[in-house]
């Protein structure tokens, strides 16, 4: 049986719990190891060098390009705790399965484990996940799935208080009721003083991790498999760590954007890369720059506010960073969007496709419905 016709440990991390596993890959990742960050991560390239021809794929993506995008985007985010992470669970997989002649086995779990506990909750959109699952199990579908159980629907464990303007309201506040991309003035806020420079325009508190990530299902204890990997490849203090749940909502984890922008920061489209400077990045881009974004080039995070309101955590921004990296390198951000765009709010009948920067829509015959129902077997089952 594959790992893709699995479904009955679909709910567990399937290699990162193990107790022996996890063992080695403390010990190896620990800051007093005599190997440094680079000697890591030419040992595990070396890794998929030797077993790149006998790894298979996680649900479309390949082995080889979840692995190796590990290693390379938390690289690209400014990321060191990642890149050690990330080689020293190649490392340790490949050896743990050596002995049985089963390091590709091994490598295919742990890219499981990656996929569906660090990728696809960074991603994933409450609504858009009830969606899919509704979808899955209607009795009018001719492509139902008895696998999907509909009883496992995402159950969001913040309260609901976190979600009140106080959010929006210290976001606006702190970043000077200002898109931090483009300046845009927050018209909420307003009216301005005459001679007050800008335009105006709705703008949107974004957060910097996705509420997905701390989000409970009804059987299982995903939530612990995706917080353990965050630990493990930011390196976040302790504290932080176990109060995820409540902080997310805090204005350390917001933006203030710009609508479009806002978007395009939750699909992974750019990320914020650090600089030398304090609280100050470069906008990148994943994909072709969209035309009139050009000039938009850095962002510098300042407190506006008179009460001293948190700066985003420069942590956080790189872990979403990372995130959009790793989706990007490895090919699984195109196989997530069609989940995100058959069950976005924008409809379930269509799958988005962006060409250089127009967006066109493509409808989906029943075999591509079909297609992201099997995608959904390996992403929503958990």
């Amino acid at each position: 049986m594959s790992l893709d016709d699995d479904t009955s440990s679909a709910s567990t991390l399937t290699l990162l719990d193990d107790y022996a596993f996890e063992n080695d890959l403390l010990t190896i990742m620990s800051d007093t190891g005599p190997e440094t960050n680079d000697q890591l991560k030419r040992r595990a390239k070396a890794v998929l060098l030797e077993m790149g021809s006998t790894l298979t794929s996680v649900h479309e993506v390949k082995t080889f390009n979840i692995l190796d995008a590990m290693m390379e985007g938390a690289e690209k985010a400014g990321l060191s705790s990642g890149v050690r992470y990330a080689a020293a669970a190649i490392i340790v997989a490949y050896q743990k399965g050596k002995a049985s002649n089963s390091s590709a086995s091994e490598l295919t779990k742990l890219a499981r484990d990656w996929l569906l506990f660090f990728l696809w909750p960074s991603v994933a959109h409450d609504r858009t996940v009830k969606k899919a699952y509704r979808a899955a199990n209607s009795p009018q579908s001719e492509i139902s799935t008895p696998s999907l159980r509909a009883s496992e629907v995402v159950a969001d464990t913040v309260p609901a208080t976190s979600r009140s303007s106080q959010f929006r309201d210290s976001i606006s506040e702190r970043d000077g009721n200002k898109c931090v991309v483009t300046g845009i003035l927050n018209i909420n806020k307003g009216p301005y003083p005459p001679g007050t420079e800008g335009s105006e325009g709705v703008l949107h508190a974004a957060h910097i991790l996705r509420r997905s990530i701390v989000q409970e299902h009804s059987r299982n204890n995903c939530i612990a498999g995706t917080i353990d990997i965050i630990k493990h490849y930011t390196k976040l203090h302790e504290d932080i760590i176990d109060d995820l749940a409540s902080i997310i909502d805090n204005p350390e984890n917001g933006i203030l954007l710009d609508p479009t922008w806002h978007g395009e920061f939750d699909r992974y489209m750019w990320c914020l890369h650090p600089t030398d400077a304090s609280h100050k990045y470069t906008v990148h881009w994943l994909r072709r720059v969209p035309l009139g974004k050009e000039a938009f080039t850095e962002v510098q995070f300042q407190d506006h506010s008179q009460s001293g309101i948190p700066l985003p955590n420069p942590t956080f921004i790189m872990l979403h960073s990372a995130v959009a990296h790793v989706l990007h390198l490895s090919g699984a951000a195109e196989v997530i969007d069609k989940v995100y765009d058959a069950f976005s709010d924008e409809g379930s009948a269509t799958i988005v496709d962006w060409v250089d920067d127009e967006q066109t829509s493509v409808t989906n015959e029943p075999a591509s419905v079909r297609e992201t129902i099997h995608i959904l077997n390996g992403l929503l089952i958990f």
